[in-house]
């Protein structure tokens, strides 16, 4: 669909003045070349104009201000260049966690470990014996990598977090030989730092949860999995006290909060790993939308609802988004289920009257986990 026909299809729906759809369309013109027509979750060859045009005309005439308001002035698209700045901002975090350990390990003052030789060889040390792994597709290690390139090793990098004693063997072969190369010939090849890597985090259950009496999610799990790998000798790949160290490029802070008592907690029942948990970005609790935000925008997510967007995964009543998130969010690779259904959420054959059928703006793509 041509942009100046949508356009003025879109002011007619709106019943826009001219004076006030002239003003609209610059705003939209310069949001949508820049991130809407790009989100990915689209099909080849679509646009954003047509999801929008189908997404204002499913209100009801009296609700589409408070609809486009919604679009307008809450919506938070975090588009592919930004994302990938929030990776970035990750080796900084890990270093600052770095230094912080070494610095009291040597009962130094933290601004000391600058131009201290045993700290910096410490450092050092500390770098090359670090493993990065990826805990999802989103994980962008590929990313990661290449902006990281001098700092780390191709071999210091894993994709998947599930790792197989053949790719043990290899990383601790690599990691022998880049102790070597620097001079590091008398210290054992385990690893004394991995760092889990993942891009978003809405609730914080994913990574790690506590339910039915038993710890669950991506930090127990990779724990559970390689604690026999812990020690000195044959097939051991990771040395006493190794730290976990989880970082999200994106966060909300009720995750960010969720997940930081939540390690605290586990830590304490399983002494066998250190936690630490950082975040290149977290999201202000100021952006969440529920029952105390503006009334009439409370009123069109419940109002227009559809009970079959339901299922066992993310429940009932999820106008606010699973777990109530109620976060204004896209991404520009997906919609988080976390956020308002109005965004991502579509009616399925199950739809039956009088309930409204549902049409996204950003149409979701659905993971196979049961935690967002």
């Amino acid at each position: 669909m041509k942009a100046k026909l949508a356009m003025r299809l879109l002011a007619d729906l709106m019943d826009w003045d001219e004076i006030q759809a002239t003003a609209e369309f610059s705003w939209l013109a310069l949001l949508v070349e820049a991130k809407y027509d790009h989100y990915q979750g689209y099909s080849p060859g679509a646009h954003f104009f047509a999801n929008l045009l189908a997404w204002i005309g499913q209100f009801k005439q009296e609700d589409r201000k408070t609809a486009y308001n919604f679009l307008r002035n809450r919506l938070i698209y975090v588009c592919q260049r930004e994302m990938h700045h929030l990776v970035n901002l990750t080796m900084p975090s890990i270093q600052e966690e770095m230094r912080r350990q070494v610095a009291a390990e040597l009962s130094l003052p933290y601004y000391k470990t600058w131009g201290n030789v045993q700290a910096e060889t410490r450092l050092k040390l500390m770098g090359i014996r670090t493993l990065y792994v990826g805990l999802s597709d989103g994980a962008k290690t590929d990313v990661f990598r290449r902006e990281n390139e001098g700092h780390v090793s191709n071999e210091q990098v894993v994709a998947a977090s599930e790792i197989s004693d053949e790719k043990w063997k290899k990383l601790t072969k690599e990691l022998r030989k880049r102790l070597d190369l620097n001079g590091f010939n008398a210290e054992e090849a385990l690893f004394e730092r991995i760092c889990l890597l993942d891009d978003f985090t809405a609730s914080g259950t994913t990574l790690i949860r506590h339910e039915e009496n038993e710890w669950s999610g991506k930090i127990p799990t990779f724990c559970r999995q390689n604690k026999d790998r812990v020690g000195t000798g044959q097939d051991k790949a990771i040395a006493e006290g190794c730290w976990i160290h989880a970082h999200h490029y994106l966060s909300s802070d009720k995750a960010s909060s969720i997940t930081v008592n939540n390690a605290d907690q586990y830590q304490r029942e399983n002494p066998k790993f250190k936690l630490v948990l950082t975040f290149s970005y977290v999201l202000g609790s100021d952006i969440v939308i529920d029952d105390a935000s503006l009334p009439e925008l409370v009123k069109l997510f419940a109002d227009h609802y559809d009970p079959s967007i339901e299922d066992n995964i993310v429940g009932k009543n999820i106008w606010f988004g699973y777990k109530q998130g109620g976060l204004p969010l896209v991404l520009y690779h997906n919609t988080p289920n976390n956020s308002v259904a109005l965004l991502w959420a579509s009616s399925t054959s199950r739809w039956a009257a009088p309930a409204p059928k549902m049409k996204p703006l950003f149409s979701r793509k659905k993971r196979h986990i049961g935690h967002g």
